[in-house]
């Protein structure tokens, strides 16, 4: 399940991410990203992904999650910020995808959504 927000006051873009991720939700979620970040200027605004409460995804489904994390290692937000999964086995797939993918230390990780907030 997922849900992104874009805040034009705050400029800020919000990803909220729980749960299991099918094939197809992972691919649903790719083309709502790219339709979102169209609506507006990323480089005047901070991203925002919560990802806490992520479960590990399987093999298929973590392919699709790479790409996701290239999106967000190619688009230029002002601030690009990465709400860590709960679970220890989620961080280590997390950092085990992102050590490929150009421009990925352009994201901040951090184990909160508070720890977020303060980094606006």
């Amino acid at each position: 399940m997922y849900k992104m927000e874009v805040d034009r006051n705050k400029k800020l873009f919000t990803i909220n991410a729980s749960g299991f991720f099918s094939v197809q939700e992972s691919k649903d979620f790719i083309n709502e990203y790219k339709s979102k970040t169209k609506e507006f200027d990323p480089k005047e605004y901070t991203m925002i992904v919560n990802g806490r409460g992520l479960k590990t995804s399987t093999q298929d489904v973590a392919e699709n999650l790479k790409n996701v994390m290239k999106l967000y290692a190619k688009d230029p937000f002002k601030k690009k910020i990465l709400v860590q999964q709960a679970s220890s086995v989620g961080k280590m797939q997390t950092q085990r995808l992102s050590r490929d993918i150009p421009g990925f230390e352009s994201v901040l990780m951090v184990n909160s959504l508070e720890d977020a907030l303060k980094n606006i």
